[in-house]
């Protein structure tokens, strides 16, 4: 992690739990001028580290309450990057991650009703390019955190890597 410095690790800290923090507020609490920290942060935004801000939404207050994941295999011959354009056109899908296993994809997918979730699904199976899927929805979330910082996790660990 030598990628980054002290400095630009309570930055990424900072911003990971507060994204509107101004470069005041940042600069205060890493003992920089605002203008070096606003410095700081647009060399994190060019090399891509930071890749944007976003309000973090409740899915129930939107009307959203019904999570599931849909894992989706792609029918033998399709052209998979036809197939994943497809399935980005879908508002439904809030995440589309590409896997190794018996799937090839796993969709994250919001919805308001179980009876929206099977209309979603009826056609998802009807879409050109899909095999087959399998569906779990979830019960309850017990956790949705931001990206770990691993410089976090290595300042835990001891050294030596036992505890």
């Amino acid at each position: 992690m030598d990628r980054f410095d002290a400095i630009d690790r309570r930055i990424l800290a900072i911003l990971r739990e507060n994204g509107r923090a101004s470069h005041a507020y940042v600069a205060k609490q890493v003992g920089l001028s605002a203008p070096a920290v606003g410095e700081r942060i647009r060399k994190l935004e060019q090399t891509d580290v930071v890749l944007g801000y976003r309000a973090v939404l409740a899915p129930d207050a939107l009307g959203l309450p019904i999570c599931a994941f849909v894992a989706l295999a792609p029918r033998p011959g399709t052209v998979v990057a036809e197939l994943v354009e497809r399935l980005l056109e879908l508002s439904e899908i809030e995440e589309l991650h590409s896997v190794a296993g018996t799937y090839s994809y796993f969709a994250k997918v919001r919805v308001s009703s179980p009876e929206e979730l099977d209309e979603f699904l009826d056609r998802l199976m009807m879409m050109e390019g899909v095999e087959r899927t399998e569906t779990t929805m979830v019960l309850r979330t017990s956790a949705e955190r931001p990206v770990p910082l691993p410089f976090e996790a290595a300042a835990e660990t001891p050294a030596g890597g036992a505890s």
